[in-house]
């Protein structure tokens, strides 16, 4: 169950997705520590991942969101070949406005990534939920299940 500002945070959530598709907005919307992948790209495209993969890491994070989170993910399944990094994954893949072309290339790399750790995480127990939209509100809501564990 995830948790809005002013609750108790229970969950580890990681956001990810395709630029401009809320995973910002919604973030911010939730309890506990929150990191943002943007604040780390000045870093570089791998460095940046690999910065991210730490914040699994600490127990301190509730929240990591953004385009660097799942590459930043394989890194850390790669480093670590049993335990959960988080226990959510959400996966918003409906952009709100047009994508230039580099934001299109970066969702084709977020394909590569999905493909490439999408089954470890559920064998680990992560629970994944995919597409977000906003309501009339500006809500982002989840309204469907990918995949989901027990």
């Amino acid at each position: 169950m995830m948790m809005r500002k002013g609750e108790n945070m229970t969950e580890r959530i990681a956001i990810a997705g395709c630029p401009k598709s809320g995973k910002t907005t919604y973030a911010d919307t939730l309890d506990g520590v929150v990191m943002h992948t943007d604040d780390v790209m000045h870093l570089g495209w791998s460095e940046a991942s690999e910065e991210v993969s730490q914040w699994f890491d600490d127990d301190e994070v509730a929240v990591i969101e953004g385009v660097a989170v799942l590459r930043a993910l394989r890194k850390w399944i790669a480093r670590n070949p049993e335990g959960k990094p988080i226990d959510k994954l959400l996966y918003f893949y409906e952009p709100f406005v047009e994508l230039t072309p580099r934001q299109a290339g970066m969702m084709k790399s977020d394909e590569k990534a999905w493909d490439d750790i999408i089954d470890d995480l559920l064998r680990r127990g992560v629970v994944v939920k995919d597409a977000c939209v906003q309501d009339v509100d500006k809500k982002c809501l989840i309204k469907k299940e990918r995949s989901d564990t027990k």
